[in-house]
């Protein structure tokens, strides 16, 4: 009998210390978890950081068949390379609608958005922007057939102007010109098809990016004595809002990168890659 006890008594022990052990492993895991996967922690923790960018816009981010493959290049793609690398993890890249992007910091569906983001006051109320990484201006860009016709921003009131939807660009059409009819696209791909068959008059870009379109396609032209300032003083990378701590890593990077003079030289290389058949 005492032996039957004794055996109970082992059982009931040996139970109560699994049960306490699974306990201890669920808080390990909670704690795990309260970690939020887009914190600086939690991209560590993942071993990935996941960049969200718009990819119709070179020379920024664009899509190139590199050996028969279709990638995503460009020098916002070099930064989120040099700053996963930096954080000693790989690098993911969602490709998505512009004004769908900073919705996804907001979810925590991404870590960061790379994609030529003018931090204005009212996206700054949504999330919280890095330093300024590249300098930017706003040009026009025109059918060749129509050069000699624009000079101003005078000149484009009452014209039918194509911007992407969500940008700075589409603030510009609607506040700074008159009588414009703007016409919102989700990507700068719609907008070239739309100003080649004459759908549009003209289209708001950065700068940058206007040229980048004007070397691919004979029949566009860069309005060079047209330069629009958006009161912006570049772009920067976004980030979810109150993820200070990821913030301040990211611009230590940015500062890293500059010194080492490696954006001018992805900018050079993006606006070649750019360039080629």
């Amino acid at each position: 009998m005492k032996n039957k006890i004794s055996l109970i008594l082992v059982i009931v022990l040996l139970s109560s210390l699994m049960v306490a052990c699974g306990k201890n492993e669920a808080n390990v895991g909670n704690e795990q978890t309260n970690v939020e996967s887009y914190s600086l922690e939690g991209i560590k923790n993942k071993g990935k950081l996941v960049m969200g960018t718009s990819a119709d816009y070179p020379p920024f981010e664009f899509h190139k068949m590199i050996d028969g493959k279709d990638e995503i290049v460009g020098f916002d793609i070099e930064i989120g390379k040099y700053i996963a690398k930096e954080l000693g993890v790989e690098l993911e890249i969602k490709d998505m609608e512009f004004d769908k992007l900073l919705g996804g910091l907001s979810t925590g569906m991404l870590d960061i958005v790379i994609a030529a983001v003018n931090p204005d006051p009212e996206r700054a109320k949504e999330v919280n922007f890095s330093d300024i990484y590249y300098e930017s201006t706003h040009s026009v860009l025109i059918n060749r057939k129509d050069e000699g016709n624009i000079f101003s921003l005078e000149d484009l009131n009452g014209k039918t102007i194509g911007v992407q939807i969500g940008t700075t660009q589409e603030k510009i059409a609607e506040t700074k010109i008159e009588g414009a009819e703007v016409v919102a696209l989700s990507s700068n791909s719609d907008i070239i098809m739309n100003l080649k068959t004459d759908k549009i008059d003209c289209a708001i870009m950065e700068t940058g990016v206007a040229k980048a379109f004007a070397q691919t396609n004979n029949d566009l032209l860069v309005v060079d004595e047209l330069i629009i300032d958006s009161g912006s003083e570049g772009v920067a990378i976004a980030i979810k809002k109150g993820n200070d701590e990821l913030t301040e890593k990211i611009n230590e990077i940015l500062a890293k990168a500059k010194s080492e003079g490696l954006i001018e030289k992805w900018v050079i290389e993006a606006n070649e890659l750019n360039e080629l058949d």
